[in-house]
């Protein structure tokens, strides 16, 4: 079998490409023939087909008419249609699994693999599928408002970074989406959450094209600890992921605190981390061998978000540490926690009930390496990267068996759109 997989970065820029690079590594490791599509960038890592990588959306673009044709390109980028065509003619692939392509690569592969007779298969990691603006957030608490498809909303109340003309541009990709039939094309929406999977069937997706398929690790690329020194905490340093109620939480407790990450409250979140005298360090970006030892020294992990998670690469990681993770009853994290077991569970934005989950875990290390314990053995038992790996291929060989076989009439590369 071969298989192209599309996404708007091939390098690993975050929990999506984390997922990506796993099951491109695992997929290959079953013989499967992988073809990367990805908009071209400096960072990326290289491929025989880099060539094939055309620039998308500028989504850095500064300049007036720069910023014009990054939005006429989010909604519908011509070059990258071209270039996505060319690669289905020459290389043939008997099915696309797209990641993240909205906005930068632009939906319009989409349509190309429908012309095409490529059955297509589309990992859910955020929710722009049912939010124009990713997130599900409006004035910073969480939002569900274009569901039903009035996507109009997200312009209106500004939804992107509070910026109009980002919102209205935002908008109306979702509107020309959802005209153009362009996830028509895709035959099985994979969701890492059953949470996320029921906002598609709400919609409107059908039921049989949702498919619940959880984000999964690789047990033996992590060695457990079931010690530790201090509370930490992985993520975006920004509002939503509710690192103000946590580090509110633990001013005063003298509980050692780690927080790795960076994000736009990074200086708000150190003048608040200074106050309690050196307890609280925030580390900045970790990656590597800096970040694991984080994970493997720490005590528990908390995941504070305030939004609607989906299923949290971070909570995955922590388990497999043999961390137990104190989250939040929101998204997909109540259902990767069970309460007592592999952790607790707090209301959002709930500082009080924060601070005495957090003592009452720190006060018992018994706990915290039964915990542990648990969560590792949950881990291996349920989301390891084996079991996803049988799941993805029984997907792919249903995908296939069921949807078109691919045809590549020749002109269809010429008549592809371009600009």
């Amino acid at each position: 079998m071969k298989v192209l997989v599309a996404n708007n970065y091939y390098y690993l820029r975050g929990g999506c490409e984390r997922v990506m690079f796993n099951d491109i590594k695992a997929m290959s490791d079953h013989g499967v023939d992988i073809v990367p599509f990805s908009a071209a960038d400096p960072d990326n890592d290289r491929t025989p087909y880099s060539d094939y990588f055309v620039p998308g959306a500028d989504i850095r673009a500064t300049t007036l008419l720069g910023r014009a044709e990054a939005a006429v390109d989010a909604i519908h980028c011509g070059r990258t249609a071209q270039a996505f065509a060319k690669v289905l003619v020459e290389t043939r692939p008997d099915l696309v699994h797209c990641h993240n392509v909205y906005g930068r690569l632009s939906t319009s592969i989409l349509a190309v693999a429908k012309k095409h007779n490529v059955p297509v298969v589309l990992t859910v990691h955020d929710y722009k599928v049912v939010c124009p603006a990713y997130v599900m957030l409006k004035d910073g608490k969480p939002c569900s408002a274009c569901i039903d498809g009035g996507y109009y909303r997200c312009a209106v109340n500004r939804c992107h970074k509070g910026q109009t003309a980002a919102s209205i541009v935002y908008s109306i990709e979702a509107y020309w989406a959802k005209l153009t039939g362009n996830y028509g094309a895709v035959s099985a929406f994979l969701c890492p959450s059953h949470f996320i999977a029921g906002l598609l069937k709400q919609s409107g997706i059908v039921d049989k094209r949702v498919i619940y398929h959880a984000n999964c690790v690789e047990p033996d690329d992590y060695a457990p600890s079931y010690e530790g020194k201090y509370v930490l905490s992985v993520g975006r340093l920004s509002h939503e992921k509710g690192l103000p109620t946590f580090l509110e939480a633990m001013l005063g407790t003298k509980i050692p605190v780690r927080v790795a990450g960076t994000g736009p409250m990074e200086t708000e979140l150190r003048e608040m981390a200074a106050k309690d005298g050196g307890s609280i360090v925030l580390e900045g970006h970790c990656s590597g061998n800096k970040l694991a030892e984080l994970y493997r020294n720490a005590a528990f992990v908390v995941v504070p978000s305030e939004w609607y998670e989906n299923a949290p690469m971070s909570i995955l990681e922590s388990f497999a540490y043999g961390k137990p993770v104190i989250g939040t009853r929101i998204g997909g994290i109540p259902e990767l926690i069970t309460e007592g077991e592999h952790g607790h569970l707090v209301d959002p934005g709930a500082k009080d009930q924060l601070r005495l989950a957090i003592l009452r875990l720190w006060n018992d290390r018994a706990a915290q390496r039964d915990m542990g314990r648990s969560a590792r053995r949950l881990v291996e038992t349920k989301f390891a990267q084996s079991p996803r790996t049988t799941s993805l291929l029984n997907i792919y060989n249903s995908v296939c068996d069921t949807g078109s076989r691919a045809a590549y009439p020749a002109d269809l590369l010429t008549n592809s759109s371009t600009r």
